[in-house]
């Protein structure tokens, strides 16, 4: 990562909010017409039905992070988004040494903001 508020920090953190941008909207368009379609539930997020929410969250959060390292590789960021992904699902209970065995190695050259 580039020193903290020069162009290439700057450049950096578009390029990431883009990946993330892109990642976001492309789940959306993918998990929508799954929902609808292949599951027949019809609904939204804010009006629900709780079935609806649920197989939403179900289904986007896999698909979001494997859309994750695939734009954050095209980007030519494959560690940084691969990292995030790994953290991402260790959040969720799974160990992250089982998608990543040098997880804890890697985690001390990413800094945190």
């Amino acid at each position: 990562m580039p020193p903290r508020y020069s162009p290439k920090w700057y450049a950096e953190m578009v390029l990431i909010c883009t990946v993330f941008g892109i990642t976001g909207s492309t789940t959306m368009v993918v998990v929508r017409p799954a929902v609808t379609d292949v599951l027949k539930l019809e609904g939204n997020f804010r009006d629900g039905p709780w079935s609806y929410r649920i197989c939403s969250l179900v289904i986007m959060t896999p698909i979001y992070a494997t859309l994750l390292v695939c734009v954050g590789t095209v980007f030519g960021r494959h560690a940084y988004f691969r990292h995030f992904s790994v953290k991402m699902w260790s959040r969720f209970g799974i160990p992250p040494e089982l998608m990543d065995k040098n997880f804890h190695k890697n985690a001390k050259n990413f800094k945190k903001w």
